[in-house]
């Protein structure tokens, strides 16, 4: 049975600069982004190959000056540990150029890559277990019957299994965000859907369009706007003759003239397992609010700068106009809470 290995890039250049801001009419610098020497293909691991298990990995990493990776740290997966570690040790051997500023090398800080692990598959296929299929339909039924506790309790017995089918973490994910649907927790549906991956296949894409339609409609409800816009870039391609389109376009219309208004944009944020939260900013200022817990740092992430803050409640931000791009996460101890309020842009 044979196999394949892709990579799908993030291209987002961010630059390790510490130092302190500069006023917005000052010029940043001449940048250029690094280029691949080496590109270590992951090995396949054998006993997911012999049993024709797929799955992907998600990682972020750090270009240093000699154009070595450091830092490489896993972000989301499919949910089997070897095919994770195989991609990783992948990329921690890829060699670059390394990115210039003014001349002289620079790290770059927040390159991001997919690694896919697919198997030619003969058709009829099955990639889920026994023992997935019963733990999935034990957990099914438990959420049908509004057992919660029971639901919860079902579902963290999916953690023991370290090498799972990507068939099987898509199906996890999908029942999983049902739960949290039906306990009304939103933010916990949207990362669940979030560590969904489907291949894209020549009219059969229904699934991962219905997905994309959820995931949109809980991106606006949780003022997650910038991957709102991204998440209908996808539903346009996949689906560009379908009237709801319309529908969605006109709802996002109206989401461009609220960021341009004079009201304040308001994002609840809770920190769970991951020990970070993170966010796409839309306006150049916010503050910290209403924070419950512990918060230990925030990285703000641009497409020219980087800088690291304690955080401490009400504490307000300003981002020059020159940075492009800007990500916020912010890392802190699990259940620990707060409002991110971004601010209406200033004349």
């Amino acid at each position: 049975m044979k196999n394949s290995i892709t990579f799908t890039f993030l291209p987002i250049l961010l630059l390790c600069d510490n130092s302190q801001a500069i006023e917005i009419s000052q010029h940043l610098s001449t940048t250029e982004a690094p280029t691949p020497k080496v590109r270590v293909e992951p090995k396949y691991p054998v006993n997911a190959a012999k049993n024709g298990r797929e799955g992907w990995a998600t990682f972020s990493f750090i270009i240093e000056k000699d154009g070595s990776v450091s830092n490489v740290i896993t972000k989301e997966t499919s949910g089997s540990d070897d095919i994770t570690l195989a991609a990783k040790k992948a990329v921690m051997q890829w060699q670059y150029d390394p990115a210039l500023e003014n001349g002289e090398p620079i790290q770059q800080c927040a390159n991001s890559v997919m690694l896919n692990f697919r198997m030619h598959k003969q058709a009829g296929e099955s990639g889920v277990t026994r023992r997935f299929r019963h733990l999935y339909s034990k957990t099914q039924a438990a959420i049908t019957a509004k057992d919660y506790a029971q639901a919860k309790e079902l579902l963290g017995r999916f953690n023991k299994i370290k090498k799972m089918h990507l068939s099987e973490n898509n199906f996890l994910q999908l029942l999983s965000a049902q739960y949290a649907n039906e306990i009304g927790d939103p933010a916990l549906e949207l990362s669940h859907l979030n560590k969904t991956a489907f291949p894209i296949e020549a009219g059969n894409n229904q699934q991962l369009i219905s997905t994309l339609k959820q995931k949109l409609l809980l991106q606006i409800k949780l003022n997650h706007l910038k991957a709102a816009y991204y998440t209908f870039e996808r539903l346009e391609k996949l689906a560009a003759d379908e009237p709801y389109l319309a529908d969605y376009k006109v709802l996002l219309e109206r989401i461009d003239e609220f960021i341009r208004s004079d009201k304040d944009l308001v994002i609840s944020a809770d920190i769970r397992q991951d020990e970070y939260w993170h966010y796409a900013l839309v306006r150049n200022e916010f503050t910290l609010t209403n924070i419950t817990g512990k918060l230990t740092k925030m990285d703000i992430r641009c497409a020219n700068k980087r800088h690291l803050y304690s955080i401490e409640n009400n504490n307000t931000w300003k981002i020059p106009d020159t940075w492009q791009q800007c990500y916020v996460y912010v890392f802190g101890e699990n259940n620990a809470t707060f409002n991110l309020v971004e601010h209406p842009f200033k004349a």
